[in-house]
């Protein structure tokens, strides 16, 4: 399937993601593309997910962005044949550019920059279909990680370039 930004599709190559339990799964469906430096999890914005003004309410956007962001720490978890652990939010920081308007496929764009012994730093950007709406920046605790990995430059490709 293709994604035109208004018909409820999913854009190609996504996968439903089955992660995030309860909470998560009221908000979705969700869906994730694994590319290999960055994580995406989106969603179709819904008459459900707005505010009064028709456009997707900030705490979905924050939901969206602490899941994103924290999805791309298992993945990258799970690539290394890391196991599967408890991973927290110590600080996620958001920043709200724009609307996503009801029908709008919202994303977060998110890649690990810095794995240490306890933590993992993420970079995100959330496009909702071309326009830019967020950009978010998260610190997580991630229980017995063994992983550690040396900051690299972060590039969102199709949203105007760096995110840092």
């Amino acid at each position: 399937m293709t994604g035109d930004g208004r018909t409820g599709d999913v854009p190609e190559g996504y996968v439903r993601a089955t992660h995030g339990g309860a909470f998560a799964a009221s908000l979705g469906p969700f869906h994730a593309l694994r590319g290999e430096r960055e994580i995406r999890l989106g969603l179709r914005v819904q008459a459900r997910h707005c505010n009064t003004a028709g456009v997707a309410h900030g705490g979905l956007v924050a939901s969206l962005s602490d899941l994103g962001l924290i999805h791309a720490v298992g993945v990258l978890r799970e690539r290394s044949g890391q196991p599967k652990v408890p991973i927290s939010t110590v600080t996620l920081s958001l920043d709200y550019l724009g609307p996503a308007p009801e029908g709008c496929w919202l994303e977060a764009r998110a890649a690990v920059t810095r794995i240490g012994g306890s933590l993992a730093f993420v970079e995100g950007a959330i496009p909702a279909d071309a326009a830019r709406v967020g950009r978010a920046s998260a610190v997580f605790s991630v229980r017995g990680s063994s992983l550690r990995l040396a900051a690299q430059p972060v590039a969102a490709p199709g949203i105007g370039g760096s995110i840092a």
